[in-house]
């Protein structure tokens, strides 16, 4: 079965509420045959007679009242969708993903004034791990991301937004990993992860036991506990409460330096909800040194 056509609904409609083809004719700036042409389509496509034809008068068939019941709101909201983007202010619905780290002390800095630019706009923000982002954005679910970089890819941009630092965590009086110690971590797909594994590499500790845990609240009481380390973003250490904190030590090695947080999207070029949410990016982007 052949698809209704927009311009089928909308002469039918024009057709009831003028009275006559012709009428409805000049309503659409069309000529007379035009319209009889689409009715006819119409009612073979539906498979009812909407109209009894009578002496030149067209009266609407009980199918043809509640197909144009139905027919209204469609026709209504057609007209709206034409006058969507008419005010002139920025609309539309931006999908963006993020790193925790970014979320914690980061877009809480930018989202606010941006949104009180641009009220029409729906933001939707998604929480996801480095690898995860990188894929979301490259299958075009999400228009802007915010994860390490810089990246290196053909069909991709981006723009530094901050550093941000990262502490070893360890029960209170230890020096420093050991052998065979319990690691508590994000998941693989966590950019983190792989640079500390890397790190405990380069350290020469063996055989540590690494637990997957996706809660820092989770990892840094197994750690108060005195069970294990774990690596931590700065950023997530400054939103834990004091006591929250206490029987952990935190230090931040030379050799673990962290990672740069950018902006990253897709070629051909960012679109404009995008770019204006970045102007409101802090003009010091550094905001986990302290």
């Amino acid at each position: 079965m052949n698809p209704l056509r927009l311009a089928q609904i909308e002469m039918f409609c024009a057709v009831v509420e003028e009275g006559t083809v012709v009428a409805a004719s000049r309503r659409l700036n069309c000529v007379a045959s035009n319209v009889t042409a689409r009715l006819k389509e119409l009612e073979l496509l539906v498979g009812q007679r909407l109209f009894l034809r009578e002496k030149g008068r067209l009266t609407l068939t009980p199918e043809g009242r509640l197909f144009y019941q139905q027919a209204m709101p469609v026709v209504s909201g057609a007209r709206g969708l034409t006058d969507l983007f008419s005010e002139g202010t920025p609309q539309g619905i931006l999908n963006i993903g993020a790193l925790d780290v970014a979320l914690e002390g980061y877009l809480p800095r930018i989202v606010p004034e941006f949104l009180k630019a641009c009220p029409g706009v729906e933001l939707k923000m998604f929480l996801r791990p480095t690898y995860t982002l990188e894929r979301m954005l490259a299958d075009g679910e999400i228009d802007l991301a915010l994860t390490d970089g810089p990246i290196v890819h053909p069909l991709m941009e981006s723009r530094f937004a901050f550093r941000e630092k990262l502490a070893l965590a360890m029960p209170e009086g230890q020096k420093g990993a050991r052998d065979g110690q319990h690691v508590f971590l994000f998941n693989t797909d966590c950019f983190y992860r792989r640079y500390f594994e890397t790190w405990l590499e380069r350290h020469e500790v063996s055989n540590a036991i690494i637990h997957t845990v996706e809660s820092y609240d989770v990892i840094l009481a197994c750690v108060q506990a005195g069970l294990g380390i774990s690596c931590v973003p700065h950023s997530i250490i400054s939103q834990i409460k004091k006591r929250r904190r206490e029987g952990i030590t935190f230090t931040y090695p030379e050799d673990l330096k962290g990672s740069e947080v950018y902006f990253i999207w897709r070629e051909p070029g960012l679109n404009d909800l995008g770019r204006r949410l970045m102007d409101y990016a802090p003009p010091h982007p550094d905001t986990h040194e302290k």
